[in-house]
């Protein structure tokens, strides 16, 4: 009654000093039986704000343009219209044009005439391949090209889950080429690795890895539906965030380590739950056998008994020193 929960609750504030706070206490027992960790790309393996590699043609738009991008992109959450944000107001003011904002998951968003999203979304003609495109009428107007930047430990922390036993799966939205170059960079097997999924078709995709054995990690709406499937779910802690109130966990910092820490620390509370249990079992087959054959004093119960409750405690606490001692290394 005392040593598990407390077991828990050391494990919960060693991970907070290593930036990875559970929201779930239900999420201990589920992580041993996950086999599949799946990863979201823009803004989860990738920096949240991807960077412009053509600036000049966000310059070159004109007053008209600026003003319709500026609606587009003022209240998205989504990585790329946070970079063309940033873009957008570092060459000046830019005014907003009249209409409703309106958000389709996976493919863009658009107000009145304008749109800005995938190629080929709100397109009259044959599209071209890769980027982000600005149309009007479903005239293009602009098309924006981003370059990702992984996370600088996604490599190091993604065969350290495989050296796990963990299949690491990448399930993006995003252009196939971009995809594929990331997976080659950070080691994964490309039949894991898919592009230009929509929301629904990552539930599907997830549904075939196996769910009930994912750890999902994602942070857009995009990946809400595949989200609500997963057996776990983290989400890195992103300006406007959306998936902070599904998660189970969320997690800190530039890298990815914190889902090792999760995982690595479970391991150590797992660990120290059976010797309690192992102990607890030894503990009252002495009791009991003392007891039937006649020789449990009053004196001797009164004694084995805080004796116990005080030896627990004290594997607890050396049990779990270990993940202490991560937390503060």
């Amino acid at each position: 009654a005392l040593a598990f929960p407390l077991a828990d609750e050391m494990a919960t504030v060693a991970l907070r000093r290593r930036g990875v706070f559970v929201r779930e206490s239900d999420l201990w027992p589920r992580l041993a039986r996950v086999r599949h960790v799946v990863f979201d790309k823009t803004g989860t393996l990738t920096l949240e704000t991807p960077v412009l590699r053509n600036p000049g043609a966000l310059a070159g738009l004109d007053a008209s343009a600026r003003d319709a991008l500026h609606t587009l992109v003022r209240d998205s959450s989504h990585p790329v219209s946070q970079a063309l944000l940033e873009g957008l107001l570092s060459g000046g003011p830019a005014g907003l044009v009249a209409g409703e904002v309106k958000e389709t998951i996976g493919s863009g968003v658009e107000v009145g005439d304008w749109s800005l999203g995938r190629p080929g979304w709100r397109s009259r003609e044959s599209v071209e391949s890769g980027g982000t495109e600005l149309r009007h009428a479903g005239e293009l107007v602009a098309r924006f090209h981003f370059a990702d930047s992984a996370r600088t430990d996604a490599p190091e922390e993604i065969a350290a889950l495989g050296r796990r036993g963990l299949a690491v799966h990448l399930l993006s939205g995003d252009q196939s080429g971009k995809v594929a170059a990331l997976a080659g960079q950070l080691g994964l097997e490309r039949e894991r690795s898919l592009g230009e999924l929509s929301p629904g078709a990552k539930a599907a995709r997830l549904a075939e890895i196996g769910s009930e054995a994912s750890l999902m990690l994602g942070d857009g709406a995009n990946d809400s539906l595949a989200f609500d499937r997963a057996l776990c779910r983290g989400t890195p802690v992103i300006h406007r965030g959306v998936l902070e109130g599904k998660a189970d966990f969320y997690y800190l910092g530039r890298g990815i380590g914190g889902i090792r820490a999760l995982l690595e620390t479970n391991d150590v509370r797992r660990r120290t739950h059976m010797v309690i249990l192992l102990f607890s079992i030894a503990y009252n087959l002495l009791a009991v056998g003392l007891a039937v054959a006649g020789r449990m004093s009053p004196l001797l119960a009164a004694i084995l008994m805080p004796v116990n409750s005080l030896l627990t405690l004290a594997i607890v606490s050396w049990g779990m020193r270990r993940v202490f001692r991560r937390a503060d290394a």
